[in-house]
Order: structure tokens, then sequence, then C-alpha cells
């Protein structure tokens, strides 16, 4: 379950640091690409006003100029066709120039399309207009209207091309408005020579543009005082010196004169309408030039205004991408930092749970000593959150280690007092069964003597429960027999130290003798199964004991005709007798069996092996397999007289003769 924790940990980790900084790179590229959209549109509208300004000088010419010959010739001046013709031809070649101009003022958007759409509806005109100019069928307001509209819609180009959401600054947008206005300047002088020619001729100027023509002249008159206080110095300077300048003089008289009612007619005009056009034609073209300058002007700005606009944009998006990016890639550094920290703290949190407190346990075990302070653990993971957590981990183990060293010393004080009072009952029995030996060798009278002998079986039994409580403190019994017994009268005198010896029938056995340090032991284990045996039997049912030889050794088989036991229960039981666990009351209390508990600890220190499975009568039958290396061929040669054979004697004596083969005991008093 862990890796799947520290996953979904990992998981949230990364997400949180993570998540910020994605939305960040997002908007980090998102603005970036937006501030190069905002450069690159910056330099279309440059490119735009570049286009256009040629176009734009050009094509205010070529209609100021047909506009102008168109009125001459309706004026009923003396006509001049190829003048008109010329004028005609220009303008035709400035429209075909238009074509491209207007695809580039057409990517600036908004009202500028539909000033290019008015405007090219209007030349669809121009076939019949000019018709009408050549046949005199055209009034003069008409063809007037009709030039003057068109150049309307080229002013109004310019002006929508100023309010493009592309211009790069606001001085540009002032530049260009300044352009306009000026334009406008130069349209009204030019509309007031064309009137002038009109009001000039024979019939003089038509009513309905007399108003008109008072306006255009009011109208260039002033503005261009305006505009020229808002232009750069150069260009100021210019057009204060052409309102100062006697063409400009001579202009205003010959306007004043055609503008007075009380002197109609052309003989009062303060000059001729050749010399006029002469000066008009001067006029306009300093005026024109003017504003081609101012355009040039404002479109160097722009030009330069754009390349900084565009350059920065590029640089502020990268700049912008770079430190999204350098977030970005901070936060998963710092994340994968994080996570490395929690996956080293599981580690070695894992290596103090699996590896060093086992470790500290089986010295505990073993008896070895531990000190708490130096075998705790040591996990340092710095001062913050997760070095609090290793810190608590630290606490959490040393006071683990505290509690089983206190633990095992309690445990170990109770198994020296354990230890001690079975040695001392042990004690006493044996100074008991020295006693009942020399009773025995002394009583000739056989009632006293059975009574003597069935003591002496109590004193053996209370001597194995002495041992018992020895064997579960982990300690030896003191029992030891000098040679090696015969496998037949080791298995009686085990059957004889159980309660009901009467109930077990011994079967055939192999002539096999057993090492004399393994009697004693052997013996014990014996015992506890045919006790047991007996004990979860029917009082009138048999016990068998046999033998047999097998390839690993001698196999001793017991069985009973009890109820058995469940196949969890042997399993549990088979468990325990190939691994017997640590003494500890908790196990003994949990399992009222304990004489399987001593025939574990016997087989295990000796190598011998002990399987519980059913008997064909129902019951437990026990395998006890005894290996080679316990096994002799034959008896040692005897130190004293030869025992006689213990199958002659009752229980009592079995034991007695057994007893004569013993090494002293030396219990502790």
């Amino acid at each position: 379950m862990l890796p799947a924790r520290f996953s979904e940990i990992r998981t949230r980790i990364l997400a949180i640091a993570l998540v910020p900084s994605l939305v960040l790179l997002v908007i980090g590229v998102v603005l970036a690409a937006y501030l190069t959209a905002q450069g690159r549109h910056a330099r279309q509208f440059s490119d735009t006003f570049s286009a256009y300004r040629e176009s734009a000088h050009d094509l205010i010419l070529a209609v100021e100029q047909e506009r102008f010959q168109s009125l001459w010739q309706l004026a009923g001046n003396e006509p001049n066709p190829r003048e008109l013709a010329a004028a005609r031809a220009a303008f035709d070649e400035t429209l075909r120039k238009q074509v491209a101009t207007q695809g580039h003022l057409a990517a600036a958007g908004g009202s500028m399309n539909d000033s290019i759409s008015a405007f090219n509806q209007l030349q669809a005109k121009l076939p019949q207009l000019r018709g009408g100019v050549d046949h005199g069928t055209l009034p003069p307001a008409d063809a007037y209207h009709f030039f003057s509209a068109l150049l309307d819609y080229g002013d109004e180009s310019v002006a929508a091309l100023g309010q493009s959401e592309n211009v790069p600054d606001p001085t540009s947008t002032l530049r260009l408005m300044q352009t306009v206005s000026l334009l406008h300047v130069v349209e009204a002088n030019a509309r007031a020579a064309a009137l002038t020619v009109t009001a000039a001729g024979p019939a003089g100027l038509p009513a309905d543009l007399v108003e008109e023509y008072r306006d255009q002249v009011g109208a260039y008159r002033v503005a261009l005082t305006q505009v020229a206080v808002a232009l750069p110095p150069e260009l100021s300077k210019r057009a204060t010196d052409i309102v100062a300048s006697s063409a400009w003089q001579q202009l205003g008289a010959m306007e004043t004169a055609l503008l007075t009612p009380a002197k109609p007619g052309a003989a009062q005009l303060p000059m001729s309408v050749t010399d006029w056009r002469g000066v008009a034609t001067h006029v306009n073209e300093q005026l024109l030039t003017l504003w081609s300058d101012l355009y040039q002007a404002a479109q160097d700005h722009a030009r330069a205004a754009a390349t900084d606009k565009a350059n920065n944009s590029l640089l502020a998006g990268a700049l912008t991408a770079a430190v999204a990016i350098a977030a970005f890639v901070l936060s998963l550094l710092l994340a994968n930092r994080l996570i490395g920290r929690l996956k080293r703290l599981r580690t070695e949190t894992l290596a103090l749970a699996e590896e060093q407190l086992p470790e500290t346990m089986r010295k505990l075990s073993a008896g070895e000593r531990v000190d708490p302070e130096t075998d705790s653990a040591r996990l340092d993971f710095g001062s913050d959150e997760i070095g609090s957590v290793a810190s608590a981990f630290n606490r959490a183990h040393t006071a683990a280690v505290t509690a089983a060293v206190t633990e095992a010393r309690t445990r170990e004080g109770v198994r020296a007092v354990f230890l001690n009072i079975a040695q001392r009952s042990q004690l006493v029995v044996h100074r008991l069964l020295e006693i009942l030996d020399d009773a025995e060798r002394r009583q000739e009278d056989p009632e006293v003597l059975e009574i003597l002998f069935r003591l002496d079986h109590l004193a053996t039994r209370e001597r194995r429960n002495a041992e018992n409580l020895i064997i579960l403190g982990g300690g030896r019994p003191g029992r030891k027999w000098r040679r090696p017994v015969d496998l037949l009268e080791l298995v009686r005198s085990a059957v004889a130290e159980t309660l009901d010896y009467a109930r077990v029938h011994t079967g055939r056995l192999p002539r096999v003798f057993v090492a004399g340090d393994v009697v004693a032991d052997l013996i014990h284990l014996l015992a506890e199964l045919v006790d047991n045996a007996t004990a979860f039997s029917p009082p009138g049912s048999r016990v068998e004991v046999s033998g047999g030889i097998a390839g690993k050794g001698v196999i001793v088989e017991i069985g009973d005709q009890g109820t058995g036991m469940t196949p969890e229960d042997l399993a549990r039981a088979n468990a325990m007798l190939s691994r017997p666990p640590d003494f500890a009351v908790a196990t003994l209390s949990s399992d009222s069996r304990l004489g399987l508990f001593v025939v574990a600890r016997l087989a295990v220190r000796h190598g011998i092996s002990v399987k519980l499975s059913d008997s064909v009568y129902g019951g437990v039958r026990a395998i006890v397999l005894i290996p080679n290396a316990l096994i002799t061929t034959g008896p040692a040669a005897a130190d004293g007289p030869e025992q006689p054979a213990l199958a002659e004697h009752s229980p009592g004596a079995l034991i007695s003769a057994m007893r004569a083969g013993e090494v002293a005991e030396t219990p502790v008093g």
C-alpha cells in the first residue's frame, strides 16, 4: 500500500507545484504571441502608411488637375483639349496604381473598407461624367461635386488609417491626423482654385456654388494658420512662409474680388485668369509638397515606432516565455527535490522498521545489551516539516526501543525468577527421589514397596513438570546420561513418567541406541507426547507406541484414539513444532497445549522432527524422526555393573533402573 500512497502524494505535490507554473507558462506563451502579433501589426501599419503616400500624392494631384480642366472647359473659357486629355490620362494611370494600394489599406480593416468601396462605386461613374464634360451638357456644380467627392473618400481613407488599432503609438496617430488636416487645406485650396475658374468665366459662378466658394476660401486660409502651429518646427516655418508670400496675397486679392457683389465681371479683377492660374498652381504645389513632406515625416516616425514596438514586443515576449519556462523548470526541480526527500524518508523509515528494529529485537532476544540512546534512529532531514516528521519517527523509534528494552529486562527478570523457582523445585524433587530410592532399597514389604514405587512415579512426573518450567524459561534440565541407551528402554522410561502409563501399549521398536547426551531430552519429549495422547483420548482407550527405521533416522510413532484435531489446529500445531515461538506469556496463555511447546523447544535443540497427523482411529498420530546423527550402533562400555533388563520392572523400578545410568544432577538452588 505504501508505494500507492506515495504515488498519490507525488501526484498531488506535482499538481500543487506545476499547475500554477503551467498556467504561468500558458499565460507567458499567449502574452508573448500577443506581443509578437502587436509588433507584426505595427510593421504592417508602417508598410501600409508608406505604400499610401506616393499613390495618395499622385491621386490628389490627378483629381485636382482633371477637376480644374473640366471646370475650365465647362466655364466657357478657351478650351485646351490636350491639357484635358493629359489630366485624364494621368488620373487613369493613378487609378491603375491604386489597385495595389487598396490591398494594403483593406488590411487595416475597420471603416477603411467602407471608404474604398464608396470610392470604387464613384469611380465607375467617371466615363459618363467625362462624356457630359466633352459635350458641354454637364452642369459645373455636378463636375465639381463629383471630383470633390473622390478626394473626400481619399481623405476618409487617410483618417480611417489613423484610427486603426495597429497604429504603433499615440505620436504616430497625432502625426497622421496632422497630415489629414493639412490635406484638407490642400484640397480646400484646390477647390477654391477650381471655383475661381468658374467664377472668372463668362457665365460666372452658379448660385448654388457661391456659398461653397466662400467656405472653401475661408477654410484653407484659416486652417493653414491653425495647422502651422502644431507642425514640426521646420514644416511650421515653411507653412508660415507660404502664408506670408506674395502669391498667397495675390490669390487672396483675386478671391476677394470675385466674392464682392459690387464688382462683378472679369474687367475689375486684379489680374488676368492666365496670370492667376500660374500663381494658383504655384501655391497649390507648395501646399502639396508641404503635405508630402509632413506625410514623409509621419511615415518615418511610424516606421521607427513600429520597429521599436516590434523589437520590444519580441523581446518582452521572449522574456515572458523565458520567465514562465524558468518558473516551470524551477517548480519541477523543487517538486522533484521534495519528492526525493520523501522517497529517502520512506526508504530510511522502512529500513528502520524492517531492518534496524528487528535487529534490535533479535539482540534483546539473544540477551545482548542494547542502549536506547546509541541504537535509536538517526533520521536527519533538516528543520522543515519533513524534518519534523523524521524527528517524530526518531522519537517513536526511541520510545519503541526503550519500551522493548524495558520489556526485555522485565521478561529477563521474570525469566530469572521463573528459572530460580523451577530449579529450586527440581532440587527438592531430586532430593525426594534420592530418599525414595534409598527407601526402596531398604524395604522388603511388597505392599509398602508398591506404595514407594507409586510415590517415586509421582515424584518423577513432578520432576518433569519442573523441567518443563526450566525449558520454557530457556534453560536446560540437569539430567544427563554417560552412555547410549537402547531405544526400547528409552521409550519405556518415557511411558513410565506418564500418568496413565497402564493404557500405553509399546509395540515393536528397532534395536538401536540413542546417544547419551540426547537421552534425557528425548525421554522428556516422548513423555510429553504420550501424556498428551492419554489426556486427549477416552479413559478406556489405548495409546499405541511403535517405531521403525527410515532413511534419515529412526521413527517413533505415538497414536491415540481420541477425537482428533481440526485441520486448522493441526496446521497451527505443526507450524509451532517446526518453528517454536519465543517464550512469552501471551504465547502460552493463547494455547493450553503447553506440552507441545516444550516438545518443539526440545526437538529444535537436537534437530529432531516432530509432526502431527490424523491417526487411523480418528485421533492424532505423532511422528518423531530421530536423525541418524543421534543414533549409535551399540552401547558403550559401561563404567559400572551391567543394568538389568528394564522391561522386567514395574514403572517405579523402571525409573529407578534408568536413573542408575544418569550423571548427578546439578540444579541451581
